[in-house]
């Protein structure tokens, strides 16, 4: 029973380190190629105040569409959660192939488009990637105690007074610093896809477009497997 419910545990952290992963891979490559515009984070409110200071109506609408479509993949999700609430597992699922679904035609479409893209095609996709990313955020949540893969300042805040409680011998951090390990593995694994996003987008732009639905895909992997112990413990 046990062994089953560490296996369980361990395919969960995998499936939020990849979902991390994958959105740390959406906002390098949405920034970089798609005009200064964050599809994987909320961070698109600044970069729209900035654009309407500098008076490009053109930057402007482009991070006012991944606002909007991020709380609209948000609401999207949360509607399709309240509907699968008694059962968290397939929920989870459920909302992890939705957002494949997006991912995949948001990457399809750019694929096939120029370089750089161009008119209405450009905000098809930020609009897809956008989506998935509000998806993903709902996702998330639905599993993780607290954790997110979209947004890492609370979480950043968070580790970083657990720790600095805990170095400095305080008894009431360290039970806080104890249980941020999966806060840290998140921000890792972000950093990762950012890292990767960096250096690939220059070289094989085309293959990274993939990435992010790979790495969700390898998420609803991992939450197939986490259900099968319980599976098998019936």
């Amino acid at each position: 029973m046990k062994p089953a419910e560490d296996s369980c545990a361990t395919y969960g952290k995998l499936g939020l380190a990849s979902l991390s992963f994958a959105s740390g891979c959406t906002d390098v490559l949405t920034f970089l190629k798609l005009g200064n515009v964050f599809t994987a984070m909320t961070g698109n409110t600044a970069l729209l105040a900035v654009e309407l200071g500098r008076g490009n109506i053109v930057g402007a609408s482009r991070a006012l569409t991944a606002l909007l479509a991020f709380a609209l993949g948000v609401a999207i999700a949360t509607k399709l959660k309240t509907r699968l609430k008694p059962d968290a597992h397939r929920g989870f699922s459920r909302l992890l192939l939705l957002e494949l679904i997006f991912l995949t035609c948001c990457a399809a479409l750019w694929s096939a488009s120029s370089d750089p893209i161009e008119g209405g095609t450009v905000y098809a996709v930020i609009l897809l990637s956008a989506l998935s990313m509000g998806v993903q955020a709902v996702a998330a949540g639905s599993i993780s105690s607290g954790i997110n893969t979209i947004v890492f300042t609370s979480a950043l805040v968070r580790i970083v007074m657990s720790a600095t409680g805990a170095l400095s011998g305080s008894e009431e951090d360290s039970p806080l610093l104890a249980a941020i390990g999966g806060h840290l593995q998140a921000f890792a694994f972000y950093g990762y896809g950012a890292l990767l996003a960096a250096i690939l987008v220059w070289y094989l732009p085309n293959v990274l477009i993939w990435v992010p639905g790979v790495a969700v895909f390898f998420a609803l992997g991992a939450s197939k497997l986490a259900r099968k112990p319980e599976g098998s413990k019936q």
